[in-house]
């Protein structure tokens, strides 16, 4: 603090091109660990610090669902770039004319599921093709899936009738590998491994999934294993959290919080940090209105 006192001082004196360059990306360092200490004092909930598994799958069959499936992996790969997390491809399956049918990350470091849970929802695709006549918004969807990796707390067995498991070929660039689809018969959970180079590490890798499932449901329902219940399935096709419009302006809305910026760019870059904090002082704020402080 005392150098930085000088060097203002030294440059309210005299100029110095450098020294501002300098003073500059300081103020811009500390501003991004401000931003990150903000939301580390929000996350205090179970699994905040634990890694994630992210899935996203498209909400239509056309292409162009597809294509934004890929633009969003992207786009949290580039997260994880950012907040110095390791991202693994868990599994992916591409379309016949391109992009993804669906796409499951891995992404392990300082509180990824904490911060990328409020990804968890219908992300929505806008743009209108200028070169169509009396054209109109084109909407794309993809659905995101978020749950957090706790493999120490797996201490679980799966009984062997709640489980079907179903094998099949799968091409992979060098070769061939036995894919495996892991179902869990009483919530209907189910996870397919493919990228394995085995069928004995596909199965450990779709149980492992299913696992980080149950366990997050188990905290959530706060039951055991035999009484978890089956997920909510509600129609969320019409209720996207977030909206995307490339053209023939630029924004991202998030429709729970109502924050907005016209920066997309940047937000495809991974810098997502703005909404993450919004949803979790709303989040906050909704506590507070279920459960207000009774001795004021």
């Amino acid at each position: 603090m005392n150098d930085a006192k000088a060097a203002l001082e030294l440059l309210e004196s005299e100029a110095d091109e450098q020294l501002e360059q300098e003073l500059l990306a300081n103020f811009n360092f500390l501003s991004n660990e401000l931003k990150h200490v903000e939301i580390l004092n929000l996350l205090n909930q179970p699994f905040d610090d634990k890694g994630a598994f992210i899935t996203i799958t498209p909400g239509n069959s056309d292409l162009d669902s597809h294509d934004w499936v890929n633009i969003l992996a992207r786009m949290y790969s580039k997260w994880s770039d950012r907040h110095d997390c390791k991202l693994q491809l868990v599994d992916e399956s591409l379309g016949e004319s391109g992009g993804f049918e669906y796409v499951t990350l891995e992404i392990s470091g300082k509180y990824p599921y904490g911060y990328l849970k409020s990804e968890k929802g219908i992300h929505q695709f806008k743009s209108i093709l200028s070169s169509r006549k009396n054209s109109k918004f084109q909407t794309s969807f993809a659905q995101v899936d978020v749950i957090p990796i706790v493999d120490e707390l797996m201490d679980f067995e799966i009984p062997e009738k709640d489980l079907e498991i179903t094998t099949g070929k799968h091409s992979l660039m060098r070769g061939r590998s036995v894919l495996v689809k892991v179902t869990h018969l009483p919530t209907g959970i189910s996870f397919t491994s493919r990228n394995q180079r085995s069928q004995l590490l596909n199965k450990e890798k779709a149980n492992r999934v299913i696992k980080s499932k149950l366990r997050a449901l188990m905290q959530t329902q706060g039951v055991a294993l035999k009484d978890v219940k089956k997920p909510s399935s509600k129609n969320v096709a019409n209720n996207p959290i977030r909206e995307y419009i490339f053209h023939p302006y630029q924004k991202v809305k998030d429709l729970r919080t109502n924050l907005e910026t016209t920066d997309i760019e940047e937000v495809m870059k991974g810098n997502l940090d703005l909404f993450t904090k919004a949803y979790l002082k709303r989040r906050v704020y909704e506590g507070y209105k279920k459960f207000p402080n009774t001795n004021e």
